[in-house]
């Protein structure tokens, strides 16, 4: 008799905040909060290096990944437009950790990741 072999845990990205990584955090970074509704995923993006603001709408797959579009307004008035497949894991903490493979709509393609942080304090 075999032991069952359980499904992997999908992270659920609904409500969690992320920050890209790049690699002069000094810098700053563009961070967003996620949300998903059944099969639907969005997000907003908020400023930090070189954004001002972002959003991302997609479609979750039954693995857990998740293909979106997203369109991006950078500091100096830039559109960035493209597509990413995202990969959701969790990290040695427990934390989810979403590589988000790109194409842009100048041909543009390469990953990034994006790691989640605690919810940012908002002024009132």
């Amino acid at each position: 008799m075999t032991a069952a072999v359980p499904e992997p845990l999908v992270p659920d990205v609904d409500g969690v905040w992320f920050r890209l990584e790049v690699d002069d955090p000094a810098a700053g970074a563009p961070y967003g909060q996620y949300h998903r509704e059944d099969d639907v995923v969005w997000a907003e993006f908020y400023a930090g290096g070189g954004l001002r603001s972002g959003r991302l709408v997609g479609h979750l797959r039954t693995d857990g990944t998740f293909d979106a579009a997203y369109c991006l307004l950078g500091a100096g008035g830039e559109l960035v437009i493209g597509e990413c497949h995202s990969v959701p894991e969790f990290d040695a903490q427990g934390n989810i950790l979403i590589t988000d493979h790109f194409r842009r709509s100048d041909g543009t393609t390469g990953a990034s990741r994006i790691r989640q942080i605690p919810a940012p304090v908002r002024e009132a």
